[in-house]
Order: structure tokens, then sequence, then C-alpha cells
């Protein structure tokens, strides 16, 4: 299966049988005649020195550009011009030091264990390589079959066209977003109608389970975080920018550049959607999963500002709440509401975003919420909902529909669906949680523990002892693999557990690390892998993607300026958000830098950047003692496309250029024995001022509302280009990032 070099042509494809391109020797088969039919017997093992030859292959250039570089390295010789004799340079030999684990001749042979104590054993031996590129490391990780090798490679060129932000078409059309090709046909509709059926038989048998009332508006406000003040906020393009003041609960539509369709000067003032302020910090937010209802419904979770400011001793005691008395909580439901689709996705409308509902309880703060992914549209219900709370449960709520303009409802919920955690072991919390199916949820622990839980009959049914540490993170591989579950502990290593066998299926990423970011964890369908944070024991600033099949070996796809705080892959297409602490917003195409072939430029996008600035004057709260001022704002956008790849990488591409061009000077005898005048050309000087800068960048603090908490892409397909992005000062922007 060839592939041309050249993006954005299609493709023809060959019925053939897969070659085997990566620089592993295929696995032997002793048996000439094998049961399984997508399997055939492959060639005996190569020797020992055809390995080397294919290496070497693998390690050669993949363009023009590239080789003739390469050619050019090897003219210039060395610094007095002569060029160098092969034959005369000392033999190297291979390193078997520390690091290292002993080659196998076949692929299920066991190496012997080394005894050498400097050895590092935790190291990834398997099939395939570090340096293994595009058509190796497609046939690895998507093949043997050829129809999984196609579907990836038609999904790739699908997207070819669109490095940063997905399209804005549908389905049946050539560069439309799609639903997943890894499940059989009309799989949701049948998830839809066994829901339904599991919902009936449920409340059945279990009429009164969930017990709740309805609170008059005057005391359901009251038990929303108050703000304590208005955001005074600066939007629109950065040359005319507009002062606005926001009020909590306010919502504006918003146009492509940033100003409100009511202010804007633009001659297209479509709106692109919506930006309003909660008066809190929202920690958590889920988009309602759809089939067939057009108004967009999206659960925010967040806790009042005084939950997260310092605590000093000349403040008093007063002034902080204890953690003990953190006993109420609130989750919102927004309500968007978008305009005729048309013959594109649909879009966001002139109508103000609103509140719906609003559900109270006493268990604590929320600090995770997360949907069933089923739609429960056909009994009259939005979901599923499930909460994570400040005392280590984890809650189910049945959330109803809400009649269409009705004013906004506020309910307390006294008994939920189901409490799900562990009450046998002192201390032991629930921590993160992730749906598994209709009845299945898995939920991790601060003991280090992953449980699966059965939600009704209410039942744990697993508990694997995966981490030794409190776990931060989890994430499920639902729809195509739902049992295989992604966990990240606050210090360890990123492991994989497959619940159907998880006394043997388990696997982790070598590298121990520490994690105190959650949001950091999400699954990826069209790619069949999971978006994270790169496991380093270093601090750093890239996000990495871990295919399920090959799950110790991550490859980089985005590095942020700053530290990431929270990442959302979508669901119908292969586009990542990045958010960071310095209120940045980056979008690119994670299947694109996934199969990158060398020398190929890739982009990415700063969608984005949001600033914060505390009042910390009493002369500057304003006139108005009614209504005074708590902060103020600046969001900045129409950033231009920028190279998607590691500030490192480019520093050391940018050393090795300019080494080389010392060595070609050299070599033609110009400027032979005089020194420097200068550093370099001005052009230069200003790339490798640019590079220290991004670099630099990673370790500036920011104040803390600046960052961004959490981002959703919206799941459902007609909206899968709608995402909203929340900010720790308590602004939620939903933007529509499809583009034509």
């Amino acid at each position: 299966m060839a592939r041309r070099t050249t993006r954005g042509i299609k493709k023809s494809y060959v019925e053939a049988p897969i070659i085997f391109d990566d620089e592993d020797e295929p696995i032997p088969v002793t048996s000439k005649d094998s049961d399984d039919e997508d399997f055939a017997a492959p060639e005996p093992a190569q020797e020992e020195e055809e390995d080397k030859d294919e290496e070497a292959d693998m390690a050669d250039p993949t363009s023009e550009e590239d080789q003739a570089e390469d050619e050019d390295d090897e003219d210039d010789g060395d610094a007095d011009g002569k060029k160098t004799d092969p034959s005369s340079q000392p033999k190297k030999h291979r390193n078997t030091g520390a690091g290292m684990i002993q080659s196998r001749k076949g692929f299920h042979d066991i190496p012997h264990y080394p005894l050498e104590t400097r050895i590092v054993t935790r190291v990834y031996a398997g099939p395939l390589r570090r340096y293994a590129r595009y058509s190796a490391l497609r046939d690895s990780m998507y093949g043997p079959e050829y129809n999984r090798i196609k579907i990836i490679w038609d999904l790739e060129m699908r997207w070819a066209e669109f490095p940063a932000l997905p399209p804005r078409y549908l389905p049946h059309e050539p560069q439309g977003i799609c639903p997943s090709p890894w499940l059989a046909p009309a799989f949701e509709r049948t998830q839809e109608q066994n829901a339904a059926r599991w919902y009936s038989n449920y409340y059945a048998k279990s009429p009164e389970v969930q017990q709740s009332y309805f609170l008059s508006s005057h005391e359901g406000e009251h038990l929303i975080p108050q703000a304590g003040g208005d955001l005074v906020t600066f939007i629109g393009p950065w040359d005319r920018q507009a002062e606005l003041r926001f009020t909590q609960g306010q919502s504006l539509p918003i146009t492509a550049s940033g100003l409100p369709t009511s202010a804007s000067e633009d001659q297209d003032k479509s709106p692109t959607g919506w930006m309003l302020d909660i008066g809190s910090i929202p920690l958590a937010m889920g988009w309602v999963p759809s089939l067939v209802n057009t108004k967009q419904v999206l659960a925010i979770a967040s806790i009042p500002f005084t939950d997260q400011e310092p605590r000093r001793q000349e403040d008093g005691a007063d002034k902080h709440e204890a953690p003990d008395t953190m006993t109420e909580g609130c989750v919102q439901l927004w309500e968007f509401t978008p305009k005729e689709a048309g013959k594109t996705l649909a879009r966001p409308s002139t109508t103000p975003a609103r509140l719906i509902r609003t559900l109270c309880f006493n268990w604590g703060r929320p600090k995770r919420l997360q949907w069933c992914p089923v739609p429960y549209e056909s009994v009259g219900s939005y979901g599923l909902l499930a909460i994570l709370t400040g005392d280590g449960k984890a809650r189910i709520i049945d959330v109803k529909m809400v009649e269409e303009g009705s004013a906004p409802i506020y309910e307390w919920v006294q008994s939920p669906v189901v409490t799900l955690g562990i009450d046998d072991d002192y201390n032991n919390k629930v921590t993160c949680l992730s749906w598994v199916n209709i009845n299945r949820i898995a939920l991790g622990h601060s003991d280090g523990s992953v449980t699966l839980w059965s939600i009704f009959p209410r039942k744990m049914l697993q508990r694997v002892g995966v981490h030794t540490t409190y776990v931060i993170d989890i994430c499920s591989a639902y729809p195509s693999n739902p049992y295989l579950v992604a966990s990240i502990p606050v210090g360890g290593c990123a492991t994989l557990t497959d619940l159907s066998q998880p006394s043997s299926e388990l696997t982790y990423f070598p590298v121990p690390a520490i994690s105190f970011q959650p949001n950091m964890l999400c699954w990826n369908e069209s790619m069949q892998g999971f978006m994270a944070l790169y496991p380093s024991s270093t601090p750093n600033t890239t996000i990495a993607f871990l295919h399920h099949r090959f799950f110790c070996q991550a490859r980089s796809i985005c590095t942020g300026p700053n530290t990431i705080t929270c990442i959302s892959a979508g669901t119908t297409h292969p586009f990542v958000l990045a958010g960071c602490a310095d209120g940045s917003l980056f979008s690119c195409n994670a299947l694109q830098k996934l199969f990158k072939q060398k020398g190929e430029p890739l982009q990415k996008i700063k969608v984005m950047e949001h600033e914060y600035r505390p009042i910390r004057r009493p002369e500057l709260q304003g006139n108005d003692s009614a209504r005074p001022v708590r902060g103020a704002v600046r969001i900045l956008q129409g950033f231009l496309p920028e190279p998607n790849d590691d500030p490192r990488t480019e520093k050391r591409k940018e050393l090795d250029r300019k080494k080389k061009l010392e060595r070609m000077k050299t070599a033609s005898g110009k400027k032979k024995g005089r020194p420097r005048k200068n550093g370099g050309t001005v052009e230069d000087l200003n790339r490798e001022a640019e590079l220290d800068d991004k670099l630099a960048s990673r370790v500036v603090t920011h104040e803390p509302l600046t960052r961004l908490t959490t981002i959703v892409w919206n799941p459902n397909m007609q909206y899968s280009c709608w995402a909203a992005c929340a900010m720790a000062s308590g602004i939620i922007k939903v933007m529509d990032l499809g583009v034509q």
C-alpha cells in the first residue's frame, strides 16, 4: 500500500497484502494451517544483518529536501574542507549499557533478565519502534487487517486540508465530520432503545428512589454561588476592543470578531457563539447527549471564589469557611438555541443563553460531573448525570426535561438514584469517575484502586488495585472499547486496564510522573486512543496520544506555551483543544500530527487568550456601591496559525542550521581565519530570541483566575463543532469553531 507525499490529493487503494515495513521481524508461525482467516503465515524471521539494513532504511530521510540536506552534510566534510573517509573512522559498537534491553529474534521470544543493576528494566521493548513513522506506524497501530488500515487512511485524508480547526460539513460530504467508523451501523439507535428499556424497568421496580422538591426562585438564587460584584470585560479585535460590564447570569451572543451582535460594526453580524458569566469558578462541564433535540443543554459544576482564595493568618478565621461547612453545592443547566442548519452543521443564533434548571444538594461542593453517553430523550429525561461531591461519594441523578419557555427551575435533591462509594474502608473516597455503558460506571479512589459498579441493582462488580496513590483522572474508551479504562495517579505511571480481564490485561506507560491537575485525560474515538499530558518525570507542556494497543508508547501531539490545565478531544473528529494556565486555548489536528511525514509543516492555532486582573484597591470599585466590581477580563482572538512543533525541537533545528552554515562557510574558504564581527544576521538573532521567549514562557506564573479550568467538545453530531470553554474568572464561552 503506497502513499504519495503530497497531502490533499485523493488516494487510490490497491487490494494487496500488507507489507511489513517496520523494523521488526514478522512473527514466526510454526503451523502452516492457521484457523484464523484474518492472519496469514508470514515469512520466516530474517537474520540480524538484514535487521540492521532495515533499520538503516528506516533512518533515511523521507523527503527529497531532507535527503538533499543529508547529502550536503556528507559533502561538507570536516572543518578543513576535506571529505572524511568512512573506512578511517572507528566502528561504532552498539551501546549495551543502562536503559537497553537485549534484542530478540522472534516476537514471542522472552529476553534474558539483565543482571546488571544499572540497566533500567522498566522500558518498552515491543514491536513498535520509537522512530517508526507513517506506514510502519499505521500498520502497527491499526493493522494488520486491511480494512482497519483503510479506515484510518480514509480518516486521515478526509481532514488533511484542515490542520487546525474542524470542517463545518455534514457527514455525507467528503470532508465532513462523521460518526465512528469503528462501530456497527445504527449503534447509537440501538443503545438508545436499550437505555429506554432499562429506564422503564428501573422505575417499574423502584418508583420512589429519587426524592426531590422544587424551591422558590428567592431560595434557589441564594444557593447559587455569588460573585460579589460585576466583571469588566474587554472583548473584540485587539485594535478596537469594546468595554462591557458583565453581571452574574448575563449572557450575550457574539460574532466572529468577539463583539456582541448588537454592538458589532462588521458586515457579517451572524453569531458564532455565546459568552456568559456564572459568577463562580467552573470545575466541570458536560453537554447533554441528544439525537433529536434541537436545543443544546450544558451542565456546569462550580464553586465559590472564596473556596480557592489563599488563607492567611491576618485575615482571621471568619473570612474563610472551614472545609466541614462547605456542604452546599449546585449544578447549573444552561440552554443554547441554534438557528436553522440548512445544508451545513447547526450554527448559533442571536437568542441569548438562559438558565433552565439548578440542581441543589447538601453533599458538598461538586468536583466532577459526566453525563451518561446514551440519550434518554425518548423517556422525557435529559439523562443520567454522575456527580462527584465533596463528601467523597459519586451520585447518579435523573435530570428531567424542562418545558420550553418556562422560568428557571430550582430543585433540591434529597436522595439521588444511587450513591456509589466504598463504605467499609476508612477514609477511602471517590476521586474521579467515567461511564462505561448504560448501567456501568468506573470510579477511581483515594487508595489507588479502580472499581466497576452496576447502577441497578447497586453492586460493586470489581475492585482492581491499579495504583498505590490517589487516582486523579480516569477515562473509559466508550463506545468502541468501553471496558478499557485508562487512569492517572497523583504519583506513578499512567495505566490502561481491561476490566473484562483485569488480572491479565493491564499495561502502563513506563515513566512515573506526578500530576495534580484533573481534566487531563480523554478518549478520541476516531483515533482509537487517549489524549493526556505527556507522562514525564519533569514538568512539560506537551499533549500526548496513547493508542489503546500501544499504550506504553506516547506520541507528541501539541505543545502549549504554559502549563496545560485541560484537554478535550472531539467525538466525531480528531481535533484537540488544549487550555493553558496563561489563559490561551489551542487547537490542532491530532490525526495529521500523528502521521506527520518528515519535513511536512503542520500548524496549530491559538483560538483565544484570556487574562484576568483582580481589583485590589477600594477606590477602584466604582461609584455604584450597590454593584461593585470584582475584577477585569480581557479576551483576545484572531491569532494567525503557527507551527505545531515543540519549541525545544525548533531550538535544536535552529542550532543545527547555524552549525551547518558555519561548516559550509569554512569549507568554501570564506572568512577563513577572520573573527566574526557579530553573532549572525538580524533575522537569525530575532528567530533565536523568539525561540528563547517560547521556552521561557513555560515557567511564567499568572493570576490564578486567568487559567482555563475545563473544555468540552459537543458530542452531538449536528453540533460537533461547538466547544465550551470555562475560565476561572467565571466566564463561559461557547464557540462554533467550524470552518469551510
